[in-house]
């Protein structure tokens, strides 16, 4: 886990290494199909589906592993290390992607 700033959430959260992303990726695929077993078994339609217990494990993992409560589930699938580049040498964020040629906060040329 390491504390960076994401470009989605516009704030500094804990982003996850790869292990701690693995267990927490897991949670979710089973929450999704979770909630297809759920529709089908009760033959209920999208919205009638409880999403926030389907996805609760995967949110307390990540409370677990940061000490944050996220309550957004997908915001959590893009709080990984691996999907951000390296910080901007002139103002620190980290770069939206890995392959980024350009810092998008302050616009420094990597």
């Amino acid at each position: 886990m390491k504390e960076m700033y994401c470009w989605r959430c516009k704030m500094i959260v804990p982003m996850l290494d790869e292990k701690e992303y693995a267990i927490v990726s897991s949670l979710y695929g089973q929450g999704i199909r979770g909630t297809k077993e759920f529709r089908e078994k009760y033959r209920i339609p999208l919205e009638g589906v409880p999403i926030s217990e389907l996805f609760r494990p995967v949110r307390e993992a990540y409370q677990q592993m940061t000490g944050f409560d996220e309550p957004h589930e997908n915001a959590i699938m893009h709080h990984r290390i691996s999907i951000y580049g390296p910080p901007c040498v002139a103002c620190g964020k980290p770069l939206r992607t890995p392959r980024a040629s350009f810092c998008v906060a302050c616009g420094t040329v990597r």
